[in-house]
């Protein structure tokens, strides 16, 4: 069995809102990956950043269904949020001031460093410098 695909905000959006410039390619990955029997992984804080990209937007229905879908969806782990996670994410943040990598951004790398995970559903430049490999936008691990 693969290893599980550490999933991003920026492809549950892209997932969601079928404008968004990488929708088809998050898409086509949905498709292969359930093919494929692939497993995933998240955290609390990723879904939360996920509902309030898309708080003031027609989508939110969509966002709030999708949410409900996931935690009940069977391949999913959802990373709960506790005080040790958020203390090394915080340490993490503070660690690199020379980035522009949120609080959710570094959460998600404690967990994908928890999880020995490299790959990252995602098109942010923020876990290519982290050393991860995202799998969208252009930046597919080979």
């Amino acid at each position: 069995m693969k290893k599980a695909v550490f999933v991003d905000t920026a492809y549950l959006v892209a997932l969601t809102n079928s404008s968004d410039r990488h929708h088809a390619e998050a898409a086509a990955l949905a498709q292969a990956w359930g093919k494929e029997g692939r497993s995933f992984l998240t955290t609390d804080a990723v879904l939360v950043e996920y509902a309030n990209f898309f708080a003031r937007s027609p989508l939110r229905g969509l966002a709030a269904t999708t949410l409900a879908r996931l935690r009940a969806a069977a391949g999913w782990t959802l990373v709960a949020v506790d005080r040790g996670l958020l203390a090394r994410a915080e340490a993490r943040y503070a660690r690199h001031l020379d980035k522009a990598w949120s609080l959710t951004d570094c959460l998600s790398m404690e967990a994908m460093k928890d999880a020995t995970l490299q790959e990252v559903a995602t098109t942010d430049v923020h876990f290519v410098q982290a050393g991860f490999r995202p799998l969208l936008g252009g930046r597919r691990s080979p």
